[in-house]
């Protein structure tokens, strides 16, 4: 029950980092419509590849259905409508693009390509948000958005959060380019998070990524996650534009450092922090 803990080299720092994650998966949803970016390299680091991708996709799951109901008032059916379909779109690749990375090589291989493809997109991910300004104002802005960019951008969505647990940087920043203020594109990020987050678990399942030990480590952190929720909705009320997006950034410095110590390598990193502490 305890594996996914217990078999890391500082067991007592996987647990402590796992906490950590969960909390903030459940802040970040909550509070700024996203999460993914810090829980998942964050988790990946505590409790390696497979098994961190997997719990925070179950830990996904109780803090988007909170969010979706604590965010209902500001839901847009003319956004949900393209979106929700494009969930099932960009799983359905993503799922085929995870099946090809963890089909073929040795478990140590597949870890590796997971800790690579979850802290490269984090990467890219806090990049384009430190950009968000200059991305929103680029040639005036681009109006409303419409049907079309909208299934565009939720299927690449889909499938980045298929892969790594990664993804909602890249539509709040379609949605900043768009004009719409965080009252308006939190739910709808929150929507389809969680219509995505249940389809996930179809190839996570068939692979074999989520199985029954990691899933109940999953399980043991989520009320760590709805705890992470209920702040996050006390910030998203209480906090101004200006400390909103503050607050998503340091975060982003956080997600970017945890991937930078992926990049480096999960095991190395650990062991120099085994020497240090």
């Amino acid at each position: 029950m305890l594996e996914p803990f217990t078999s890391q080299p500082i067991p007592w720092l996987a647990v402590v980092l796992a906490i950590l994650s969960a909390f903030l998966m459940g802040f970040g949803r909550s509070g700024l419509g996203t999460g993914g970016f810090i829980a998942s390299p964050l988790m990946v680091f505590a409790i390696g590849a497979v098994n961190g991708v997997a719990v925070v996709a179950l830990l996904m799951l109780p803090a988007a259905l909170l969010g979706v109901w604590q965010h209902r008032a500001g839901a847009r059916r003319t956004l949900l409508l393209p979106l929700l379909p494009s969930a099932a779109i960009g799983t359905a690749i993503g799922g085929l693009i995870l099946w090809g990375l963890v089909s073929s090589g040795e478990e140590a291989e597949v870890h590796r390509r997971l800790e690579l493809l979850v802290a490269l997109l984090c990467l890219v991910y806090g990049l384009l948000l430190t950009l968000r300004d200059w991305l929103a104002n680029l040639g005036g802005g681009a109006g409303a958005p419409h049907a079309s960019g909208l299934v565009l951008m939720g299927s690449a969505v889909g499938i980045s959060q298929t892969v790594s647990n990664t993804g909602s940087p890249l539509m709040t920043l379609y949605f900043l380019r768009h004009g719409l203020n965080r009252g308006t594109f939190v739910p709808a990020q929150l929507s389809y998070m969680l219509v995505q987050n249940v389809l996930k678990l179809i190839p996570l399942i068939s692979l074999g990524l989520l199985t029954p030990i990691n899933a109940t480590a999953g399980f043991i952190l989520i009320p760590v996650t709805l705890a992470g929720s209920f702040a996050g909705q006390g910030f998203f009320l209480k906090a101004s534009d200006t400390q909103f997006f503050r607050l998503y950034v340091l975060l982003l410095v956080m997600g970017f450092a945890v991937s930078l110590g992926l990049l480096i390598g999960r095991i190395p990193c650990l062991r120099v922090l085994d020497t240090l502490i």
